[in-house]
């Protein structure tokens, strides 16, 4: 899809045809703006979000409960047919699902922390003060927004190949993609060393997110998405005239210069 940005910049350039040298201008002033590329990022700390965030609240859900849910500019949705005991949940439980791990103590010996709550909540290394989070078990959990998002934030736990996560904009992303970038083995590790915050900022804007297993689990916490505005069309033309203006006041420098220099 065409942004209304990128077409004011068709428009523009379609009008401007005197020279190499002028399209060029135009190229370098507006790469910045309309280059946005399909990308993501992981990390042990928690990312930021520009602007105010959209939180997945799971404060206060009896769990487990895999029931719609729904927030501030959010819902969440369920289909988990395999076992009814996945969805929001909290704690561990054998062979079902592990709590995500946000980050670790080293001393006196290497212990997970956990969120205690939702996006940029604090850490606890006790399992029973962490927050409750989601859990796909092999199955579908599928968060959309009531508005366009750009950017998703979410501490994706116990890493695994058979976790996909995927944008309604097209963009996919799997366990393995995530443990490669991490730079750890996509084995579904439980403990440090097996779980990621992951910050993914796709090419379009988007409405839902898609979380999917074809075994246990994906298990998931601290969700939050934001919105970055594109910058206005007056802010880019205005960007566009003074590369141009730029290019032709040289222009006249260098032909002024090589007449002087035949004289």
């Amino acid at each position: 899809m065409t942004s209304k940005v990128e077409v004011q910049v068709q428009m523009f350039c379609k009008s401007f045809r005197s020279g190499v040298l002028v399209r060029t201008a135009l190229l370098i002033a507006v790469s910045a703006c309309i280059a946005k590329g399909v990308s993501f990022t992981t990390s042990q700390t928690l990312p930021s979000l520009v602007g105010t965030p959209t939180e997945i609240n799971l404060a206060g859900v009896g769990v487990p409960s895999n029931a719609t849910l729904t927030g501030a500019g959010y819902s969440v949705t369920f289909n988990v047919p395999s076992d009814p005991g996945q969805g929001v949940v909290h704690g561990a439980l054998e062979g079902q699902y592990a709590i995500p791990v946000g980050g670790a103590t080293v001393s006196p010996t290497v212990a997970p922390e956990y969120l205690t709550d939702g996006y940029g909540s604090s850490l606890t290394t006790s399992a029973g003060a962490s927050g409750n989070y989601l859990s796909t078990g092999v199955g579908t959990i599928t968060i959309t927004f009531a508005t366009p998002q750009t950017s998703l934030v979410l501490l994706w736990g116990s890493v695994d190949t058979y976790n996909t996560l995927t944008l309604n904009d097209g963009y996919s992303l799997t366990g393995t993609d995530v443990a490669t970038q991490a730079g750890f083995l996509a084995d579904g590790t439980q403990g440090v060393g097996g779980s990621t915050y992951v910050r993914i900022t796709p090419s379009t804007p988007f409405t839902s997110a898609t979380f999917t297993s074809t075994m246990n689990s994906f298990e998931f916490a601290g969700v939050a998405a934001s919105t970055t505005p594109e910058p206005s069309g007056m802010v880019l033309m205005g960007t566009i005239v003074i590369a141009i203006g730029f290019v032709a006041v040289r222009r006249r420098r260098i032909t002024k210069a090589a007449t002087l220099g035949q004289s």
